[in-house]
């Protein structure tokens, strides 16, 4: 059925529950009672009434009560309309909300591939690892014409030698003889310098560094000898330099890898798509010396203009891994400056995989043995309609189209839609979220598909959740829909008038004296049947309201917890970035060797840093003392300098750090490092002259923009109505490990570092990764709150933060 056309529900129909089939069958048994009753009294009429005017009054009566049952269950009907067609609406917001997060989330991590492929190509050991390489690349090359000349004046000579009769046979015998020994020891040397795995592979050098010794031992003092010997002597030690440089461009890519665990590979190419460095020590023999320069990704990557630009290469096949890739890539540049020439290309091959099967598999209902539910799916798409990840690969393979209607396929960027159907045999709903970006990426056009059985979204909710709640506060609620508190009031109307018209028709017939005794027994059936009509209609609104709560408490848990997975996954990335940053050259250098100069140089580098991580406010480099010696922001640096952080927490904590996999983090708490700022998080990591080093030169501090993106991440969470609105009154916080809210969307009536007792209270009973939900009294307004603790993501542990969403009750 289209998303948009008003779902109709039959009583019949299979999604509803069999307890309400057998409670709309009671009701409707009742009512029907009611019609051969009003018969009987049309026909005493005649019979008891003295006149025309008595017969007709107890005609009208009967019929009225004909027509309020007729009524009754036009409304018993719509009761039952309104309670799943709620449900329905219930579900589309919430399920269309986990489908967006979903994809949300993949865009949020894929925002961060952009970011560090523009930053890590400006690393100096991946740029001067590609200068001596194309160098001694073009030397191979000059060496190997020079060789191809020479061979030429030596086969030439050879021919001279057998024509010529001046020489003597012996003479020409030893002197071919050496012609033959230069020409087949040059023809070996021709087959190392047209194999470019001397420039990176151990074995091959060697052997070639023997066969230039044989060569050079065969050689005179000629001219074009001593060159090419000159050559070979320059490129020995050229090469063994170039190795040096890969063995250490191969180190800081592992490194990252180490930092960074959502990559399967990073890989550094020079200017003709030869592959020189890579992370992944177990297929480092196989992919070095691979040539990539047919691939788009590294086609793409030396045509961005400068270090600003990346490419994204949406699922391609590709030489270096066995299996489709997703990869981000830009140029390598000159002395690793962004706006210098291209000198080659650095790909990054994200783990997708890994990290598509954490988010699809989550906010999944499961089962005891922990899997997801039976007929629960999530997957991803492309722009294409191909299955790009999937939670269920036996239904949804990966690379297969999907088979799901169209309109499912062409949604604009952040739009959703739903709708049933049959999918893989059973009757289901399908969710579906287009990708809208994060911040300033676009996204690559993806889609996410949530498919879960249709009886699940109108199945009986169970009311252990919700606790001894007052049906009648319920009622009156703002969480009950208007038109089921209408249809409440209806039905208590119904219950009066019929009482009415019992009572009036019971006082009539006392009014006929002994000839109306035989009424009594009608209107007290007519009594009856509507006291258990209406009766049953109230229980369902009952059932209903608590029902309508028992979804509230579900839906506040589920966008608390994704409030608090999303800041996770973004912190887990600053956790990663700070270890990294923090082995950069330029800032080991203005620590080891302070000096103007240097400490320029150090400020510059942090501000690329800061133009490719736009989620930063300031990065500050720091030395061992406490004096901030550089900053990625030019205009606070003068009043910054002036402060000595020694006494700051995440300062100590950093120096107090004892290799380049440990950080530190200072929660989220007053600065005076930011003037326009009440509040930061900052992350710090110790700077060290070397990898082996435990001891800290200095701290390396990143000023994560708080309020901006934490602000951005609650506002995502918020509950909405059914037209997509925020519902008036909501609000979405977090709060840090002793309760105090550290970011909230309401400022005015949940103010940034204020604590309610209550709030601090379902923290404190939470444990990590747990959530709950309760009905609570803030400032004498009554709220439904949905409450989730940190449990951290990957490797990154948190910081024993809650994620709260509220609603008005």
């Amino acid at each position: 059925m289209s998303d948009d056309i008003k779902n109709k529900f039959s009583i019949f129909d299979p999604v509803v529950a069999y307890e309400h089939r057998e409670f709309y069958e009671q009701i409707v048994n009742e009512l029907n009672v009611i019609l051969p009753v009003c018969n009987q009294g049309k026909c005493l009429a005649v019979e008891i009434g003295r006149n025309i005017a008595e017969q007709e009054t107890i005609k009208e009566l009967m019929e009225r009560v004909e027509r309020f049952r007729g009524e009754l269950l036009e409304g018993t009907k719509n009761l039952f309309a309104q309670f799943y067609q709620s449900k329905d609406a219930f579900h589309k917001m919430i399920q269309s909300t986990v489908a967006y997060v979903k994809i949300n989330l993949m865009d949020r991590n894929l925002l961060e591939r952009s970011c560090d492929v523009r930053w890590w190509a400006l690393e100096i050991a991946f740029c001067k690892c590609i200068e001596q390489f194309n160098k001694d690349r073009k030397n191979l090359q000059e060496l190997k014409i020079l060789i191809a000349t020479y061979k030429i004046e030596l086969e030439l000579e050879s021919r001279s030698l057998l024509r010529n009769p001046e020489y003597s046979d012996a003479f020409r015998l030893e002197r071919i003889t050496l012609i033959d020994n230069k020409l087949a020891a040059i023809a070996e040397l021709s087959g190392f310098i047209t194999d470019l795995r001397i420039l990176f592979d151990v074995e091959a050098y060697t052997s070639f560094i023997e066969c230039s010794k044989q060569v050079s031992a065969l050689f005179s003092e000629d001219e074009s000898e001593c060159r090419i010997r000159d050559i070979i002597d320059n490129l020995a030690t050229d090469i063994k330099l170039l190795h040096a440089e890969i063995a250490y461009a191969n180190e800081r890519l592992e490194t990252i890898n180490n930092s960074y665990t959502l990559y399967r590979d990073l890989v550094i190419c020079d200017d003709q798509g030869n592959i020189i460095a890579t992370s992944n020590p177990k297929r480092r023999s196989k992919v070095q010396g691979m040539n990539v320069a047919a691939e788009s990704w590294f086609v793409q990557a030396l045509e961005t203009k400068d270090g600003t630009e990346y490419y994204a290469r949406d699922f391609a096949p590709s030489i270096v891994e066995e299996q489709e890739s997703l990869v981000y890539s830009t140029a390598v540049r000159l002395n690793g400056q962004e706006n210098n020439a291209a000198i080659g290309a650095m790909g990054i091959f994200f783990d997708f995989q890994d990290e598509a099967r954490i988010i699809l598999e989550d906010y999944m209902p499961k089962n005891t043995e922990g899997m997801i539910a039976e007929g629960w799916c999530s997957f991803f798409s492309n722009r294409k309609g191909l299955v790009i990840a999937s939670s269920d690969a036996n239904n949804y393979e990966v690379g297969v189209k999907t088979h799901i209607p169209s309109s499912h396929l062409v949604l604009g960027p952040g739009q959703t839609t739903r709708s049933y159907g049959y999918y893989n045999g059973q009757d289901a709903a399908l969710f579906t979220a287009k990708t809208d970006g994060y911040l300033d990426y676009a996204g690559l056009g993806w889609n996410s598909h949530l498919i879960l059985p249709r009886k699940s979204i109108f199945c009986r909710s169970s009311s252990n959740m919700v606790g001894d709640v007052e049906v009648k506060a319920l009622l009156n609620s703002c969480i009950i829909p208007e038109i089921n508190k209408k249809t409440y009031i209806n039905v208590e109307h119904d219950k009066r008038a019929l009482q009415l018209i019992s009572t009036n028709g019971m006082l009539f017939a006392a009014e006929l004296g002994a000839s109306g005794q035989a009424l009594s027994p009608i209107f007290e059936q007519i009594t009856k049947t509507g006291d258990f009509a209406t009766s049953c209609m109230e229980d369902l609104l009952q059932e209903m309201a608590l029902d309508e709560l028992t979804l509230n408490f579900q839906t506040l848990q589920l966008f608390s917890k994704q409030a608090i997975d999303l800041i996770d996954r973004n912190l887990f990335e600053r956790s990663a970035d700070i270890r990294w940053w923090s082995t950069d050259k330029y800032l080991i250098d203005a620590l080891a060797e302070p000096a103007e100069q240097s400490a320029k140089e150090a400020g510059q580098r942090l501000k690329v840093i800061n133009g490719s991580y736009t989620m930063y406010r300031n990065l500050v480099l720091v030395d061992s003392s406490g004096s901030i010696i550089a900053c990625s922001s030019p205009a606070l640096l003068g009043g910054i300098r002036q402060l000595n952080v020694s006494a700051h927490g995440w300062f100590e904590k950093g120096m107090q750090t004892q290799d380049n996999t440990e950080y530190a983090v200072a929660d989220v708490q007053d600065s005076e490092l930011e003037p326009t700022k009440s509040r930061s998080l900052v992350y710090s990591s110790g700077v060290r002259v070397s990898a082996e080093s435990t001891e800290a030169i200095g701290v390396l501090g990143i000023l994560f923009d708080w309020d901006t993106e934490a602000g951005m991440m609650l506002q995502k969470c918020l509950p909405r109505n059914s037209e997509g609105g925020t519902i008036k009154g909501s609000v979405a916080f977090y709060t840090n490990k002793n309760g105090e809210i550290i970011e909230s969307t309401d400022q005015e009536a949940f103010v940034v570092g204020q604590r309610h007792e209550v709030i601090a209270s379902i923290c404190s009973k939470l444990g990590a990764g747990q959530s709950n939900s309760a009905i609570v009294e803030i400032d004498s307004k009554q709220f439904i709150i949905g409450s989730t603790k940190t449990k951290g993501y990957r490797e990154y542990s948190g910081l024993e933060w809650s994620a709260h969403v509220l609603r008005p009750f």
